[in-house]
């Protein structure tokens, strides 16, 4: 059995690297191979509740209760097929799909939710999904299934933008998992050994570092996919997946925006882009000291010329930004922002107002390692030291990043990316308990009380209108006090072989999840 499916995996391999991508099995529609979790959206290794990112990727074994649409302008109905609250929003109920089955030809059904949302909240799984999903053991008073297709959700307290929040919300197959212990859910083999999901592929073989390659699901509830076979190749970066894309290993991988143009000038890739949605910041950790000092922030902005950034070094597929969200509705009136327009005098004379020591040298960490954000990074570097300011960028895995980040520990600054949009503001990061910081904090280590009153507002608030209104005054607040140090929203790109039908792909943020219709893709000759 072992010398056999050690040939297997050999075969596998040597098909993947020296075979150029083509369809296969006449008839069908051929083998797509993808560098799926290559770029910002990706994260090899991620499993359902524990995605920063990789959602993309995720979505084609297991499938979530909502997911966005296409480009990410709505809501679509997976799983669940309609929702609604009671008036204070703090009853939701939802409405399954019937008829759905999972992979091993189980009937999926309202018991399902119950338990993946249960496990997801339970302490002993400390999964990511509290945080993103602002839900908690505290903030739920119950999870009921009300029959086989609707389960109730009654919170503690008002909710109005539940349902952008149950994107994150996978669900996973009771009959598989009932007898997992929640202590165990991170460190389980299931998800790469025998995974079992509603998604439109199915699990067929993972081999760590290397691949992991799926079959179609005759039973997806949207349709049988067209596609043979679905693998997911893994790389270091996305040099060397750009290598395997041009050389015909692999039909499709995230670009920088740089090599998106070179790609598109050479009229034989396909190109795919679009507003990533994502901002792109430095993070303070006003743990020390030094960072406490509003002018240190605000000279951070002033010594560093973004706009010029934006537009030269990163080739205009940025935009700088005032304050952590990304689109411009969720922006007060240019009149009452400041700019921080590139002022190195105005910084070095708030370093000066600060006493900050400019022999003082700090590492910059960070989980990019794409030729786009290690060229910003560079520029930023240049930019500050030119003020006295000295930063050493610290490139890190996603693994290793997430390992401690999120602890509010092991780092001072850090260049990094959060998805913002209206149904989806990332309160928690400003919050005590948001996030799982060692000492409770916010995950910059402290709270500002006139921030956190307007947080409070926007939870419950339930009229749009009023709504957007308090996300702009989060804004204004956020710019005035350089919270942060905003850098810009990036237009991200995917690039794909010719070949490629009815394929799709989105930049959203942390890969979505959304609709991207999986099962109409193919490979032609």
């Amino acid at each position: 059995m072992w010398n056999r499916r050690l040939t297997l995996t050999i075969l596998l391999a040597l098909l993947l690297t020296i075979v150029p991508v083509h369809a296969q099995d006449a008839g069908g529609g051929g083998t797509l191979i993808g560098a799926f979790d290559v770029g910002p959206g990706g994260a090899p290794k991620a499993i359902p509740f524990m995605d920063t990112a990789g959602r993309t990727w995720l979505s084609k074994i297991w499938s979530p209760l909502i997911s966005w649409n296409a480009d990410m302008s709505a809501l679509e109905p997976q799983l669940a097929t309609e929702w609604s609250s009671n008036e204070d929003s703090t009853v939701w109920t939802f409405k399954l799909r019937e008829g759905v089955l999972w992979h091993d030809g189980e009937t999926f059904d309202a018991d399902d939710v119950v338990f993946s949302l249960n496990l997801a909240l339970n302490p002993d799984a400390a999964t990511n999904f509290p945080g993103f999903s602002s839900l908690s053991r505290e903030s739920v008073a119950s999870i009921t299934a009300v029959d086989p297709y609707t389960v109730e959700i009654v919170l503690n307290s008002p909710n109005p933008r539940l349902p952008f929040f149950m994107i994150f919300a996978w669900v996973l197959p009771e009959h598989a998992l009932k007898d997992l212990n929640p202590a165990d859910y991170q460190t389980t083999d299931w998800f790469f050994t025998n995974p079992i999901g509603t998604g439109p592929f199915m699990h067929d073989e993972y081999v760590a570092d290397q691949f992991w390659a799926l079959v179609p699901n005759p039973n997806y509830f949207r349709g049988a996919p067209k596609l043979d076979r679905l693998i997911n190749r893994y790389f270091a970066d996305e040099t060397s997946a750009l290598l395997a894309l041009e050389s015909g290993e692999i039909n499709f991988t995230y670009v920088s925006g740089d090599v998106a143009l070179r790609l598109q000038e050479e009229g034989t890739y396909q190109i795919y882009d679009g507003p990533s949605g994502v901002t792109n910041y430095f993070i303070f950790n006003l743990r020390n000291p030094v960072f406490q000092d509003v002018r240190v922030r605000q000279a951070f902005l002033y010594a560093i010329d973004r706009k010029a950034i934006a537009e030269t070094v990163l080739k205009g597929t940025a935009t700088v930004v005032p304050c952590i969200s990304a689109f411009p509705s969720m922006w007060p009136d240019a009149s009452e922002l400041n700019d921080y327009a590139y002022d190195p005098a105005k910084a070095s004379e708030l370093l000066q107002e600060a006493g900050y020591d400019t022999s003082a040298s700090f590492e910059l960490m960070t989980y990019y390692n794409n030729q786009f954000h290690l060229d910003a990074m560079a520029a930023q570097q240049a930019f500050l030291a030119a003020v006295g300011i000295n930063i050493v960028p610290v490139a890190q895995d996603v693994p290793t990043y997430n390992s401690y980040f999120y602890t509010g520990e092991g780092w001072d600054i850090s260049y990094r990316g959060v998805g913002v949009n209206v149904g989806n503001f990332p309160f928690s990061f400003y919050e005590p308990g948001g996030q799982p910081t060692t000492d409770g904090a916010p995950l910059a280590g402290q709270l500002f009380p006139e921030l956190q009153a307007l947080i409070d507002a926007a939870r419950i608030e339930s009229d749009a209108d009023v709504y957007l209104g308090l996300l702009q005054d989060i804004c204004k607040f956020q710019n005035e006090n350089a919270l942060e140090g905003y850098m810009w929203t990036a237009v991200r790109f995917g690039a794909g072989t010719s070949n490629l039908q009815d394929f799709y792909w989105f930049p959203a943020a942390g890969g979505g999840p959304y609709e991207d219709h999986a099962e109409l893709w193919s490979v032609t000759e």
